[in-house]
């Protein structure tokens, strides 16, 4: 069921804020997307969701912001972070560690335009469907998707969904661990 109850908490309006999700430490770079926005000149918003119990300081020179248009609330889960992934104009996966990340996953699921830090782990993840960026191009990345046409945003969204229908389907991933697990079988045999 579709809520609005945490976007009216947080002052956020559907399709009118970036999304940032993620443990706020150094490598998942919370402060280069805060700076970076700051650069921006939009009246969209910016929602950091996030926390971390070992990280104080870094948290502090994040929340060090006179920005009214950035929003950090801290962790949100459950039915709220979904509301808040369905319905953002976009959403900034910046970590740098880590793999092949769940959020970047869930967000690109849920048809986010998704722009994510262009290391091989995202880049895989997205295969095309997201807009890289880099640590020196942010601010101007987001300036891009700003600028773009609602259609080319829209195109962007779609790719993301079949994105992850595509290959990370829990359908694909059973068929790949029982093709994989039937060949080591036979080939024991």
């Amino acid at each position: 069921m579709a809520t609005d109850e945490v976007l009216g908490q947080l002052g956020l309006e559907p399709r009118e804020y970036f999304l940032y999700v993620s443990r706020l430490e150094p490598e998942n770079n919370a402060l280069l997307v805060r700076e970076a926005f700051e650069k921006v000149r939009t009246p969209l918003k910016l929602a950091l969701i996030g926390d971390a119990p070992y990280a104080a300081d870094y948290i502090r020179q994040v929340r060090s912001t006179a920005d009214p248009r950035i929003v950090i609330p801290g962790a949100i889960y459950g039915q709220g972070y979904r509301e808040l992934g369905s319905n953002c104009f976009a959403y900034i996966h910046a970590t740098e560690v880590g793999g092949t990340h769940p959020a970047l996953i869930e967000a690109m699921g849920r048809g986010a335009l998704t722009i994510y830090l262009d290391t091989p782990e995202n880049a895989e993840v997205a295969g095309g469907a997201g807009v890289a960026f880099t640590y020196e191009n942010l601010a101007e990345v987001l300036e891009m998707v700003l600028q773009m046409p609602e259609g080319e945003r829209e195109m962007w969204r779609a790719r993301a969904a079949e994105r992850v229908r595509s290959r990370y389907s829990w359908d694909r991933v059973t068929d790949a661990y029982e093709t994989l697990l039937t060949r080591l079988a036979c080939g024991a045999g």
